[in-house]
């Protein structure tokens, strides 16, 4: 249990921090702000393009084993980000192709492990990595201050190795895949199922909203009038106020059958969010109201999903191909958010349509979440 929080600790922290201080980064390395923009994009994208190949990875060498890989991976990564501009870069791709590894392989193993808990681990892993995200996207602002971002960095690089060292007992019950007959062990073709494309709809396109608000809401906030330090405690508060519906969701989803309710509350509230955005309001307790609501939202979606890749399979093999092909494809939608929404702001000068945008996927996702919710597995019996 204590490993599965540390991991969580370690998902999203390292480079969810980043936006509060990019105005820092990019004075330190003589670059435009905007052009930083990738540092969220770049994780996105690795966990795109890696997802498919990590259960073949991890049936070669074991589930444990391959996250324990990706926390010295990840650490290094973290590490490297603060000597150039071009570690930077290539620190961020290690950092992605880690957090892939994690991102897979933690359904899997909740549903091997801990078949009766999937609510309970999964609700523990999602309180862990809201609450470390918040904690890196606000107190990364006052360590830059008071020394340097890259001492926040490196802060940052102490939990993953933390994290690494603690996960080492795990490896004592890391077991690669038996060999088995041809198919079995891998679990069904899920790229030929219509439900787990609309799974990984849901997850890409509520993704797209989620990375495109850790981005660029501390930008939008300052744009219209708030303080650095405002601006980064809104940042803060949008990944404190997940915690509750990251920790409530997957137990709830565990106790319900029909789970079409909290599809359409949690993209309401995200809805809601947005449309407040769109008011040029200075004020930071206007702001706090926003994050609020958009951290129910956004943690609401995203919990739910991570409980669906075991309570819509029934064995960790089908786990594991749900959750490689919905985050494969489901992250490279991701990705878009903070490219193309930050590109429009740039092409407009304001924030409006990136927002409307915005809006509309948010109304896409949750259509996609609805008819996900219309069948209670993905393998039909």
């Amino acid at each position: 249990m204590l490993g599965f929080f540390l991991l969580g600790a370690c998902m999203r922290a390292p480079f969810t921090s980043l936006p509060s201080v990019v105005n820092e980064i990019a004075a330190s390395f003589h670059v435009p702000a905007t052009s930083l923009g990738i540092l969220t994009t770049i994780p996105l994208l690795c966990f795109g393009l890696l997802s498919s190949i990590v259960p073949a990875v991890s049936r070669r060498i074991g589930n444990e084993a391959a996250i324990a890989i990706a926390l010295v991976i990840l650490a290094l990564g973290s590490a490297a980000r603060v000597l150039s501009l071009t570690t930077l870069m290539l620190g961020t791709v290690l950092i992605g192709v880690a957090t892939t590894f994690i991102n897979v392989l933690l359904p899997a193993i909740i549903t091997e492990k801990a078949p009766a808990k999937i609510g309970l681990m999964t609700s523990l892993f999602n309180v862990s990595l809201t609450m470390f995200s918040a904690l890196g996207a606000y107190l990364i602002t006052p360590i830059a201050q008071h020394s340097s971002w890259q001492t926040g960095v490196q802060v940052l690089t102490g939990l993953v190795i933390l994290t690494a060292l603690l996960w080492i007992p795990t490896l004592k019950g890391n077991r690669p895949a038996p060999t088995q007959a041809a198919g079995a062990s891998q679990g069904h073709n899920m790229y030929r199922n219509r439900r787990a494309w609309y799974l990984l709809l849901y997850f890409g396109l509520s993704s797209f909203v989620f990375y495109t608000t850790v981005a660029w809401l501390p930008s939008i906030a300052m744009d219209h009038g708030l303080s650095t330090n405002q601006a980064s405690l809104v940042a803060g508060l949008f990944q404190l106020f997940s915690m509750p519906t990251a920790f409530v969701v997957p137990l709830l989803a565990t106790k319900v059958k029909k789970r079409g309710a909290i599809v359409a509350v949690a993209g309401g509230l995200t809805l809601l969010g947005y449309l407040g955005l769109l008011l040029p309001i200075g004020n930071l307790a206007y702001y706090t109201g926003l994050a609020l609501l958009l951290g129910l939202g956004t943690a609401s979606t995203f919990g739910l999903i991570m409980t669906l890749f075991g309570l819509k399979t029934s064995n960790p093999a089908d786990t594991s191909a749900l959750s490689g092909m919905v985050q494969s494809l489901g992250y490279l939608l991701a990705a878009i958010g903070p490219w193309l929404t930050g590109n429009l702001k740039a092409a407009t000068g304001n924030w409006q349509l990136a927002l409307l945008v915005t809006i509309v996927i948010t109304l896409v996702f949750t259509g996609f979440g609805l008819l996900s919710e219309r069948h209670d597995q993905i393998i039909e019996k």
